[in-house]
């Protein structure tokens, strides 16, 4: 059976390849990695450590088959400085609780179906070119967009391995611990009974704690500048 932390680290490689679906970008899985053997789309890693028995051993191996220059570690339990990354940021895995008894949300919600307003999305979240348009035809992702007086915010929601994730969460003009309380109301009508999942840092981290998400373990994207990979 698998645990909160491992749910949500599957979530986050399904997820990720998703997007690289959306890229012509295959990913491959091993037994405790998932990665590329190409170049991931910016802000994306090249590989992800699928489980905590990981080892440097492995990743290692799957470097040598290809270019990799970030890497996440998906329970920050590996030195990868031995292999020459450097460490980008540390971070929190999320995770909140369905909400089965709220009060009604903002009004102005709604899910982004249009091209043309994903165009709009992708410019206001400054995601161009990174979230494309065949990810309306996903079924199981969601990109929520809100437009009010104060300003646009948005997120993202994909379902899978029993979870919702939350992931290109942004806030402009708006109060970001507003945003992070709602977003739970907003998935547990649209996916009821299932527990939310993300992962953050920084102010962002501090916000979604305050805002009643729960961390769960840590993790950490460590990068390599050397181009000649």
């Amino acid at each position: 059976m698998l645990s909160k932390i491992d749910e949500v680290v599957l979530n986050n490689i399904a997820w990720c390849q998703i997007v690289c679906n959306t890229h012509g970008i295959v990913g491959v899985s091993k037994e405790n990695i998932w990665g590329l053997h190409s170049k991931a789309p910016k802000f994306y890693p090249e590989l992800i450590t699928s489980n905590k028995c990981a080892t440097i051993e492995e990743v290692k191996s799957f470097i040598e088959d290809g270019k990799v220059s970030s890497i996440k570690d998906s329970y920050a339990n590996l030195d990868l400085a031995l292999l020459g990354f450097d460490v980008l940021f540390e971070a929190e895995w999320l995770v909140h609780a369905p909400v089965l008894d709220f009060d009604p949300i903002q009004t102005n919600w709604r899910v982004v179906d249009t091209e043309k307003d994903l165009k709009k999305w992708t410019a206001v979240s400054e995601l161009e070119n990174i979230i494309k348009s065949e990810l309306l035809k996903e079924h199981n992702v969601k990109i929520y967009i809100c437009e009010t007086e104060d300003g646009t915010l948005g997120f993202i929601a994909n379902l899978s391995t029993g979870v919702v994730g939350i992931s290109n969460v942004f806030s402009i003009g708006y109060e970001e611990e507003k945003l992070w309380k709602e977003i739970p109301k907003i998935i547990s009508k649209e996916f009821p009974k299932r527990s939310l999942v993300g992962y953050e840092h920084g102010s962002s981290l501090r916000v979604a704690k305050l805002s009643g998400w729960k961390a769960i373990g840590p993790l950490r994207v460590w990068i390599k500048l050397d181009e000649n990979l």
